[in-house]
């Protein structure tokens, strides 16, 4: 596997933008780069997407360090635990496009309930299964910050920001440790994912200093079409 110069640029400039989005929504960086990786070079992903998510969640917890509280999101890392298990057995057996069409239809689902104010509430349950959801759609295609994001959607917007990305931290390390497992990250992936560092921690500092401008509706509207965005390309992925 390589890249040449101007597909490396390409690839540091989509986990840029990913990057920002996610340092102002919560979440996003897989949804936006994803696509654009899976057509410069498919093994990107998830493997080197889920690297610079790690990356990124440690720069995010710690700028959003005095929001920060992980009370609540135990259920979450509960569930985490059986769901990555469960990725790693499905990275062996099962066809990615049939888990793609699964995934991709629950977070659908999700999204239309969110709309018609059929509230997802923060409880132990749904805490469970959301880690659960994020810890196979992310050890899988990479893109696991949906079901979390639409449990906690009516989270103070900074304490939104700070919790998902310290989750993220937790639960990135682990997809990681499967993945190298089935072979999906290899040193050469890490090798891409430090290229990438660097600006995708200048686009998290831009988009640190620009949030406060940030409205909570705007999230709010961003997180729902981000899932949706996750959800139907996920699913449409899934036929091709």
């Amino acid at each position: 596997m390589s890249l040449s110069g101007e597909e490396l640029l390409l690839v540091i400039v989509a986990l840029s933008a990913g990057a920002f989005v996610q340092s102002l929504i919560g979440f996003g960086l897989a949804i936006v780069s994803a696509p654009f990786l899976m057509m410069i070079e498919p093994s990107l992903v998830p493997g080197s997407v889920t690297m610079v998510t790690l990356g990124l969640a440690v720069v995010n917890t710690w700028q959003y360090r005095r929001q920060l509280s992980l009370k609540g999101l135990g259920w979450a890392f509960v569930g985490r635990i059986p769901g990555t298990v469960v990725a790693g057995a499905l990275l062996f057996y099962l066809s990615l496009n049939a888990l793609e069409i699964i995934m991709g239809l629950a977070v659908l689902l999700a999204v239309v309930a969110s709309v018609f104010k059929l509230a997802v509430e923060p409880t132990n349950k749904n805490m469970f299964w959301a880690g659960f959801a994020a810890a196979v759609m992310g050890t899988t295609t990479s893109i696991g910050g949906p079901p979390m994001a639409l449990v906690l959607q009516k989270m103070d917007v900074v304490r939104l920001r700070a919790n998902l990305a310290g989750y993220f931290i937790f639960s990135c390390a682990i997809s990681l440790g499967v993945q190298w497992m089935a072979g999906y990250f290899t040193l050469w992936h890490a090798k891409i994912s430090m290229y990438a560092l660097l600006p995708v921690i200048i686009c998290s500092w831009v988009a640190f200093r620009l949030q406060q401008y940030v409205k909570a509706e705007w999230v709010r509207v961003g997180l729902l079409g981000l899932c949706t965005f996750a959800g139907a390309a996920t699913f449409l992925r899934g036929f091709s």
